[in-house]
């Protein structure tokens, strides 16, 4: 694991994890560690099990700390407020509310809640992934596939400024895996735009063809 930071990362630095542990009863995910992730597409490597999306739940302020800090240089007193941040755990069951709710409907409340929302972005990514025959359905309805589509284009036209996305490629058909990594490809330079700069971090166990990570943070297999 790089428990580094880049001292000159601070201008363009969305996330520091210093010195941080955290974990479950009787299993430690991170002791003590520090990292810095930038504006940009940002990968967290490893393989099943090393802690992926642990990392991504502390990232989103849903997995507590035993201790350190997660600072958010971007936001007010250093603190992520929940407009700033696009976090669906693909892996959580959906409530009652959520299951029977239409998925068009789910995406209207998202409008809602991300001030940066961009509607053309998710037509876009609702033409890319395929979606549009899916909308008019409850969520409960869809495949884990069709589902895991809908929380990435939502995520990335929630324009937010950290956007967390696990195993992208699971679950999902060839040409929606291809488009994942054209979106993801074709978004890179965005992300680093001085004027708000913005960072999506990926989980997944490989590097994956074609993208162009600003940073990955490799995470060790637990002996």
């Amino acid at each position: 694991m790089n428990s580094e930071l880049d001292d000159g990362c601070e201008s363009l630095c969305m996330v520091q994890a210093l010195q941080v542990s955290f974990g479950y009863p009787g299993r430690v995910v991170a002791h003590e560690a520090s990292h810095c992730w930038h504006a940009g597409l940002c990968l967290l490597q490893g393989d099943e099990g090393t802690g992926k999306t642990s990392w991504l739940k502390a990232l989103a302020g849903q997995l507590p700390l035993r201790m350190g800090l997660l600072h958010y240089p971007f936001a007010d007193n250093g603190r992520l407020a929940a407009s700033s941040c696009f976090w669906q755990d693909p892996r959580q069951p959906l409530n009652d509310v959520y299951s029977q709710m239409p998925a068009e409907s789910w995406v209207a409340l998202q409008r809602t809640l991300y001030p940066h929302w961009s509607q053309q972005q998710f037509e876009q990514h609702v033409q890319g992934f395929g979606l549009e025959p899916h909308l008019h359905k409850p969520l409960l309805a869809l495949s884990s596939g069709t589902q895991r589509k809908l929380w990435m284009a939502a995520g990335w036209a929630s324009a937010a400024e950290l956007v967390l996305i696990d195993e992208p490629l699971a679950a999902l058909d060839k040409p929606s895996e291809r488009y994942v990594q054209h979106a993801l490809a074709a978004m890179a330079a965005e992300l680093k735009n001085p004027a708000r700069p913005r960072s999506v971090i990926v989980a997944h166990w490989d590097a994956m063809q074609g993208v162009d990570w600003e940073d990955v943070m490799e995470l060790a297999t637990s002996p």
